[in-house]
């Protein structure tokens, strides 16, 4: 809370101190010295005229490493203002700021300001019809914070007195400070011809899209955006840029305290060089009241982009799916549905084959309710991939209750109805309706996971029309459910299987184990979204829940009389809505966690940089390797690909040897840069390996990854010569 006490002592101190300093005060013409800053009142002229108008400013002269403050002052401080007093007939506009500069005030505060010599211009009309009789006076109550290691609130009654022209010249007598505001009227930052802004309001983040032609060469670490509005962006923390033809993609974090809808986004694009464009002008004013652009345009990298044809990738997509039941997310929904098929062994029925369809019409909903999703949000501008209902902390929460629950209902702790498995499949009389809430749930699980042929697939799929999408999206599902509804259709298969018996009760137990593992993985993935203060509310809505769950499986059973059951029905629901309740994370508990191995080896020894399109850039141009791992915490194939890969000694030692940079773009949460990275490859979800061998083409690796893959990969590059032609 460093940054609202801090603000919060400002405020008193300037707002409790000023009306005692200007109490006595008269107004006065000329300077005013305020001990750490010169004010006064100035104007570009002299002399006025009926109907015409002029500059005046607040000129502010700060001592050494003093420094006043800029409209959004950034972590710390208050912006100049201005309570104006003029004659009836004399307009004043508000006050105008000059770019700002970024002061740094440890330990870790970064604010927006000036130091030295500085102009808060207005521009003055004048009505035809004033009264001339006397000079023209206006009366200024300026008041301001001024900060070097302390801050002292400055305030100021000034005047200025100006004369009346005489004659019909259409010209004015300037004064003496005419040049000095004519210099501070060129660093007002103005909006260049044919700039457009657009932004994207995320959870963490704001992604701005700026279209302009002046970025051509420029070099992106230089930049950097200054947003108008107080206590929206973090200003301490790291922008990201990447740019692709005109368009240029500002990522920034923000700030933890910032609460409402952001409606509109206005600030100062501003480049160290200045920009070529402008005349080595370094500053420019954007503003938008647009959200959610299209970003898809908008790619961070265009090389390395894969098409594709419409056939193959409905090919892909069914093939893709069928591999999906082979990947570690399924696995839970996989022991569920040999419960079920282990309930049918031993019989003549045609009854699997429909629960086979009834799962697979599961599938087919929810893979149609989440393509349908994503194809809407991203017509409207969201930056969103395969699997980005898992990048929403309530989301997460949701499943882990439900899985919670069933591996609750399998352990024995409750019975939902007559049957010992409950919603997901039951032992005893398994109904359609426990079918395609099975093949709901094996969608729900399924999305962390991205299969071979499923990324160019679904990629593609997310650049056609919403029909073609779609069409995708079912063969995926399609493929998905094959296996099931393959085996459903030949009873002699089911038959081979284990006849019922006493020992599926044990068998039921024990396929509860897998939905716990799962929870565990729901939990650690909680952790990344709300930290570990978060995972204490976390925890503690479980316990509730399985309070709830007991009281359930104690009192409604049969033997229990109905008055009873009901009673005991009341409470359980009340205590699981209250777990429920306790486990949702607040907006409070947003973690702003960095990731493992950035700034330090992770667990297997590796130092990972941040994902940054301009660092990587940059190290290509240098002939370096880059490495590029796109990845989730909920995705476990990259867990699993990381484990194998990055455990090998030699594979460790190779990028050593061949100094190569690593790098993490983290998807866990939403952001659009790296969305748009991933679009760049044809891909719409992770994993996905990127190696940069210096300005050469890169090199895409497969989905799933071992030692041997990535060690043939890194020999077939030729580092040294990449090297030598850059230098």
């Amino acid at each position: 809370m460093k940054f609202r006490t801090l603000q919060l002592k400002l405020l008193i101190a300037a707002f409790g101190w000023l009306p005692l300093s200007l109490l006595g005060q008269t107004y006065q013409n000329g300077p005013v010295d305020t001990e750490q800053a010169i004010a006064e009142l100035v104007a570009n002229v002299s002399e006025v005229r009926p109907g015409g108008s002029f500059d005046i400013a607040l000129r502010l002269e700060l001592d050494p490493h003093w420094h006043a403050y800029w409209k959004n002052p950034g972590d710390t401080g208050l912006a100049p203002s201005v309570e104006w007093e003029a004659p009836e007939g004399v307009t004043i506009g508000e006050l105008m700021f000059a770019a700002p500069e970024r002061i740094i005030t440890p330990p870790d505060f970064v604010s927006y300001g000036y130091e030295g010599e500085v102009f808060f211009i207005a521009e003055v009309s004048i009505s035809e019809d004033i009264s001339v009789d006397q000079a023209l006076v206006i009366n200024a109550d300026a008041s301001w914070l001024a900060c070097e290691k302390m801050c002292i609130p400055g305030s100021a009654k000034l005047a200025l007195d100006l004369s009346w022209a005489t004659g019909d010249g259409s010209t004015l007598k300037l004064s003496d400070w005419a040049g000095s505001l004519l210099e501070a009227r060129d660093r007002i930052p103005t909006m260049p011809d044919s700039a457009t802004l657009a932004f994207e309001n995320l959870e963490s983040t704001i992604s701005a899209s700026i279209e302009w032609g002046g970025f051509k060469g420029i070099d992106l670490q230089k930049l950097y955006f200054y947003a108008e509005e107080e206590g929206l962006i973090n200003s301490a923390a790291d922008q990201n840029y990447a740019l692709n033809g005109n368009t240029l993609i500002v990522s920034m974090m923000k700030s933890e305290y910032h609460e409402g809808v952001v409606e509109r986004l206005t600030g100062v694009l501003q480049h160290e060089d200045g920009f070529p464009m402008l005349n080595g002008e370094r500053s420019i004013l954007l503003s938008s009241d647009k959200m959610n652009p299209d970003f898809g345009d908008a790619s961070a990298q265009s090389t390395g982009s894969t098409t594709i044809g419409f056939g193959q990738a409905l090919f892909f997509a069914f093939l893709g799916g069928m591999i999906l039941n082979l990947m570690p997310c399924v696995f839970p929904v996989l022991s569920i549905k040999a419960l079920g098929f282990l309930q049918h062994s031993g019989t003549d029925s045609r009854e699997p084959f429909f629960h086979g369809l009834t799962f697979a019409g599961g599938v087919l909903v929810s893979f149609w309710a989440l393509a349908g999703a994503l194809i809407a949000l991203r017509a409207g501008g969201e930056s969103l991939g395969w699997g980005f209902q898992l990048q929403s902390p309530y989301f997460v929460g949701a499943l882990l209750v439900v899985m919670f629950l069933l591996g609750l209902s399998l352990a024995g702790v409750f019975e939902f109805g007559t049957s010992a498995v409950g919603l997901a499949g039951k032992v005893k009389g398994e109904s359609y309706g426990s079918s395609f809430f099975s093949g709901v749930l094996a969608t729900a699980v399924a999305t962390p996971c991205t299969g071979p042929f499923m990324g160019p697939a679904l990629g593609f799929a997310l650049t056609l029309s919403a029909f073609q999408s779609l069409v995708i999206f079912t063969l995926l599902a399609i493929g998905m459910a094959m296996p099931y509804v393959l085996l459903s259709s030949f009873p002699s298969l089911i038959n081979r299987l284990p006849r019922p018996g006493s020992w599926m009760e044990t068998f039921k137990q024990l396929m509860a184990f897998p939905m716990f593992a799962t929870c565990i993985w729901l939990v650690w993935l909680m952790g990344a979204h709300v930290g570990n203060d978060g995972l204490i509310m976390t925890l503690g809505g479980l316990l509730v829940v399985a309070l709830g769950a007991w009281i359930y499986g104690r009192w409604s059973v049969p033997s229990k009389g109905a008055f009873v059951r009901r009673i005991s029905m009341v409470f359980a629901a009340i205590s699981i809505v209250f777990g429920v309740w306790i486990l949702m994370p607040s907006s409070g508990l947003v973690s702003a966690d960095a990731g493992d191995g950035l700034g330090g080896p992770d667990q297997y020894g590796v130092v990972w940089e941040s994902f940054s399109p301009a660092n990587i850039e940059q190290s290509r141009k240098d002939g370096k390797l880059v490495f590029v791992d796109f990845t989730a915490k909920w995705c476990l194939t990259c867990k699993a690909n990381k484990a194998v890969v990055f455990s090998s000694d030699e594979v460790r030692d190779r990028f050593e040897e061949l100094e190569a940079v690593m790098v993490k773009a983290d998807w866990t949460k939403r952001d659009p840069v790296i969305t748009q990275a991933l679009e760049s490859f044809g891909r719409s979800g992770v994993p996905l390996y990127v190696l940069y061998d210096g300005m050469n083409e890169p090199k895409v690796l497969p989905e799933l990854l071992n030692p041997g893959i990535v060690l043939d990969a890194l020999n077939s590059l030729d580092i040294e010569n990449a090297r030598v032609a850059q230098r």
